[in-house]
Formats: C-alpha cells, structure tokens, sequence
C-alpha cells in the first residue's frame, strides 16, 4: 500500500510523537523555569527577616546610645548647677568681703584679713567657672578630679577651722558637709556613667 495514501497510519504516529516529544520539552522547559524561582524566592525570604533582625538591633543600639546621651546630659547639667553656685558665692563674697559673713558685726574690718578673704573670694569663682567649663568642653572631663579635689580640700579647711578656731555659723557647717560629700558623690557618678557606657559599647559590639 503507498504511503501517501490516507490508509496508511505511519504519519499520525509520527505527528503524534513529535506533539509529545514538543510537550515534554515545553513541560520541562516550564519545570526548569519554575525552579530558579524558587530557588531565588528562599533567598529572598531569608535576606527580609536578615534584615529584619539588622533593624530590631539597630534599634536596640540606638536605644542604648540615647539613653548613655541622656546620662551624660543629666551630669552635666548638675556640674553645671555647682560651678554657678560656687562662682555665684565667690563673686557675692569678692563684692562685701568679710561682711558679707553671717555673725561678723559691724566691728572694725580687719583689713589683712579682708585682703586674704576677698583673693579666696576670687578663687570661688574661679573654681566655679572651671566647673562649667570642664561641662561643655567635656573632652576636658579628667580635670573634673582636680577640680572637685580643690573643694574637697577647702570642706578639709573648714574641719580644721572648726577644730583650732571653735565652732562657726551653722550656715558654714551646711557648707562643709556639703563640700565634704558632694565632690566625691560627683565623681563616683562620673565613674558609674563612664562604666555602663563602656559596657554597652561592649554589648553593641559583640556579634
């Protein structure tokens, strides 16, 4: 029988194995296109919650940062308070001298005793103004020990007054307990702040 003759089933089959041999390349055309989409969907997936966790601690971080800032914002403030203290009562001092002293009288001045009192009048101001100074440039902070040394001394002085020259005006007592205590509650606060920062900056930094 010929070929050519619509009988002959040969060309159906042919046709027929070349629609499937077409199908099975389209199918794994399709398969071969779908799996690097999926492939680079779980990459995808796993660089959001990457970066998920990246925010959570930068976040974290600058939660540390800011509260470290407040810390040290809050202590400055306070030095800042002392140093217009003292200067305010060295000035006050350097302007009436020894009668601007409670329990002085109107007594005759003594005017060597007037001098030496009116030049650590002067001194009060200046140890209040390197108070506020040691606050805003506070790359200077190390000299915050000297300073608060120098009036940790003087409350020393006022003990030693107390003990030789009798007991003075309950208001110079305050003063020197105050001057006692303060200068070392400052730098225990110093050292406390200094050490929680470096702490965090430590915790920051671990992987």
């Amino acid at each position: 029988m010929n070929s050519n003759t619509p009988d002959n089933p040969q060309p159906d089959r042919r046709s027929s194995s070349a629609d499937a041999g077409r199908g099975t390349a389209g199918a794994a055309g399709t398969s071969s296109s779908a799996e690097p989409a999926s492939a680079s969907g779980r990459p995808a997936a796993k660089q959001s919650a990457s970066g998920g966790t990246t925010a959570k601690t930068s976040k974290k971080d600058a939660a540390k940062s800011a509260k470290t800032g407040s810390d040290w914002s809050v202590f400055r403030t306070v030095v800042v308070l002392v140093g217009l203290v003292i200067a305010g009562f060295g000035g006050y001092y350097l302007i009436t001298g020894t009668a601007g002293l409670p329990e002085t009288g109107d007594g005759a001045v003594n005017p060597t005793l007037e001098n030496q009192f009116r030049f650590f009048a002067a001194m009060m101001v200046g140890v209040g103004a390197a108070f506020v100074t040691i606050a805003i440039k506070f790359q200077w902070a190390n000299m915050l020990w000297l300073v608060c040394l120098m009036v940790f001394i003087g409350g020393i002085g006022r003990v030693l007054s107390w003990a030789f020259s009798g007991t003075p005006h309950f208001l110079l007592i305050i003063l020197m307990v105050v001057e006692l205590a303060f200068p070392a509650a400052l730098l225990v606060w110093h050292g406390y702040i200094a050490k929680t920062s470096e702490l965090r900056r430590e915790y920051a930094a671990r992987p």
